[in-house]
């Protein structure tokens, strides 16, 4: 076998590696993409024709050779306006529908024409073997007509690619010119061909292949059927649903916000999404950010239409308007939605739920006797008291004022448990400008499976008073016991 035909075939083969693995990863992504159709089946054609070429060099004897060069054909007539369709596509053009129909005409006859070489002359004037054993031809006039289709499809697509430069950053012109030289290789290569430069071996096929992987590193490298790679980097959730609430795309952010959204029956688009549209999906909650949904409408230039849901992260925001500034606990913003929260995930784990309230006792006279400032010395104490010794078991809220409020993850028992203990650290807390100890007053209640949140926290509160009268009635019974 001639050195040159061993080139050509390893070449040929470490082509089909490439183009395959490009083809094979584009059938893999589980995003669906408006690209792919045209990139697959342009890498397809790209695979046949090299397939073809390496069968004609190594196939000994001249029909098998022209059976070789009429499957190559199959792909060869294919692969360019595919090539054409799939940078329009990718530039964001539309191209009607007679148009896409006419484009194929022409391949479709020469197609015809190359499998009935042998009993028409119609694309092949004459065809032989050489003394090499390379196929020799003699152009025929269905031929030069697709010749002349090739050139005029080459230099549209050249004149697209070019006009687009201009809006183009440096790296998107960088894959512009990979997509051009993939255009202007085979081009090139066949007219050399022709022209008998190569000693009757076709290197157009060896474009074909290089063209091939331009657009594999165009695909791994510039991310050419990725636009939406952009959108899966954006920190911003996007959900893209048709006008019957289907999914039609959904970036990586959004899929980390509602992992639904990665199901079978989700992303074959079976599934009705409207739920994501209500009220209750205003705000969601993943891990420990918030998110917040908007929604506008979308109109795609084929007439497609839908909604867009937008979920941007608020967890710094909804922070802040959950925090007390004094204290750094939860605000009384907070209490409700957290309680909710806890009740609903009670339905299911079924693991108790107590609030427990606390009030400081006597908190007014210490802030008309001792000063304002004073008095919120008093309350960051219990609020770093309480944060250190209940934190642990549950989420703890300077509720207003004086009153705090802690959410436990556990039964009455552990409420009352751990409350005492911050009660008795508290008491030892010694303030400079008072001469006794401060002490508060609470009141724990158990979620009992049916009441509302409003009611469980009034059931706490009524406790948390009873105590405080029973504190108080104590004090002024211990205080006439020691008058004479």
């Amino acid at each position: 076998m001639p050195m040159t035909v061993q080139i050509m075939s390893a070449l040929l083969i470490i082509g089909l590696i490439v183009t395959g693995y490009t083809t094979v990863s584009i059938l893999m992504d589980p995003h669906d993409n408006a690209l792919r159709e045209f990139a697959v089946l342009g890498l397809f054609c790209s695979i046949l024709i090299m397939i073809s070429y390496y069968t004609e060099l190594n196939t000994p004897g001249f029909a098998a050779k022209v059976d070789a060069v009429k499957f190559g054909y199959i792909g060869r007539v294919f692969v360019n306006p595919m090539l054409l369709m799939l940078i329009f596509r990718y530039y964001g053009k539309k191209v009607g529908r007679i148009w896409q129909i006419l484009l194929y005409v022409i391949p479709v006859i020469t197609l015809i024409a190359v499998f009935r070489c042998d009993i028409s002359r119609a694309y092949y004037a004459n065809i032989m073997l050489s003394s090499a054993g390379l196929l020799l031809i003699e152009p025929g006039p269905v031929y030069y007509l697709y010749m002349s289709y090739n050139i005029v499809l080459a230099l549209v697509y050249l004149t697209f690619c070019l006009y687009q430069r201009a809006e183009l950053t440096d790296r998107d012109r960088v894959n512009n010119t990979i997509l051009i030289t993939a255009c202007l290789a085979p081009l090139l290569l066949l007219m050399m061909y022709l022209s008998g430069w190569t000693n009757g071996y076709d290197v157009s096929s060896l474009g074909v292949m290089l063209s091939a992987m331009l657009i594999a590193l165009s695909v791994f490298r510039y991310g050419l059927l990725n636009k939406e790679e952009m959108l899966d980097n954006m920190a911003t959730g996007l959900v893209f649903l048709d006008s019957d609430a289907k999914l039609v795309y959904a970036n990586k952010k959004a899929e980390q916000i509602i992992p639904a959204l990665t199901l079978p029956a989700i992303r074959t688009r079976t599934q009705d999404l409207s739920q994501l549209c209500e009220p209750e999906f205003i705000a969601i909650r993943a891990g420990s950010a918030t998110y917040e949904r908007r929604i506008t409408q979308w109109r795609s230039e084929e007439g497609s239409h839908g909604k867009l849901l937008t979920f941007n992260d608020i967890t710094e925001i909804h922070e802040r308007l959950s925090s007390d500034a004094m204290t750094g606990l939860y605000n009384h913003a907070a209490f409700y939605p957290k309680l909710h929260e806890a009740l609903s995930e009670q339905a299911d784990s079924k693991q108790p739920v107590t609030v427990a309230i606390a009030d400081i006792d006597s908190f007014k006279q210490i802030n008309d006797t001792y000063g304002h400032a004073n008095g919120d010395t008093v309350l960051i104490s219990l609020a770093e008291t309480l944060h250190r010794i209940c934190g642990e078991y549950g989420s703890v809220f300077r509720y207003g004022g004086e009153e705090f409020a802690v959410i436990f993850r556990g039964d009455f028992a552990l409420a009352e448990r751990v409350m005492e203990q911050a009660h008795t650290a508290f008491i030892k807390t010694a303030f400079p400008f008072l001469q006794k100890a401060v002490t508060f007053s609470f009141g724990c209640a158990e979620f009992n499976g049916t009441e509302s949140a409003e009611t469980l926290f009034n059931r706490a509160d009524q406790l948390m008073y009873t105590r405080k009268k029973k504190r108080h009635a104590a004090e002024i019974a211990s205080s006439a016991a020691m008058q004479p």
